[in-house]
């Protein structure tokens, strides 16, 4: 019986977007502001935000040990179905699904309507005054059409939702150095 090998349909450079686009979520750009009123002090925040960084290079390393000790496709699946039990694996996919990736696809979509709706001044109003929706349920559609416009692109081919991620994350790292830039020059 032969082994059946995945076809590689994605080069390095957007393969190394994909991860750093899920190292660097959207919680960077929704949760700094928080982190500064409750910490008051840009320094604290520095070293807090490096700390994270520091404990998920830890995992990525862990993983990356473990994908070469256990060569295979399926992830955290295989590693703990091999070290412990299949139902360890099954168990961690459906955590992986709902926890792992719907909540945080959820909450990223939430807060992209947040910001839109703040960034497009006047639209919750005029979409009230006129009587189409109030501003909960406009943030809930905007989410929801930015889940529906990825599906889409994804939908549409790897490589096209390729490129769409790989100009995503570029602009999500001249985002963040221009953060840092404004933050230290200030």
């Amino acid at each position: 019986m032969t082994e059946e090998k995945l076809e590689r349909k994605l080069g390095l450079f957007p393969a190394t977007n994909i991860v750093v686009a899920n190292m660097i979520g959207a919680g960077i750009f929704t949760t700094s502001g928080l982190l500064m009123a409750g910490l008051n002090n840009p320094v604290l925040l520095i070293i807090l935000w490096a700390a994270g960084g520091l404990i998920a290079l830890c995992g990525a390393l862990s993983y990356g040990e473990l994908g070469a000790a256990m060569p295979g496709a399926g992830g955290e699946y295989l590693f703990l179905s091999k070290l412990y039990s299949p139902i360890f694996g099954f168990l961690s996919g459906w955590v992986s699904f709902i926890v792992g990736f719907s909540a945080p696809i959820a909450a990223s979509a939430l807060g992209f309507s947040e910001y839109f709706t703040r960034a497009v001044p006047g639209l919750e109003n005029w979409l009230q005054n006129n009587g189409i929706m109030g501003p909960v349920l406009t943030g809930k559609i905007l989410a929801v059409s930015v889940i529906l416009i990825f599906t889409f692109i994804h939908y549409r081919g790897i490589k096209y939702g390729a490129r769409i991620q790989n100009a995503l994350t570029l602009l999500k790292i001249l985002l963040i150095v221009i953060l840092l830039i404004a933050g230290f020059s200030s």
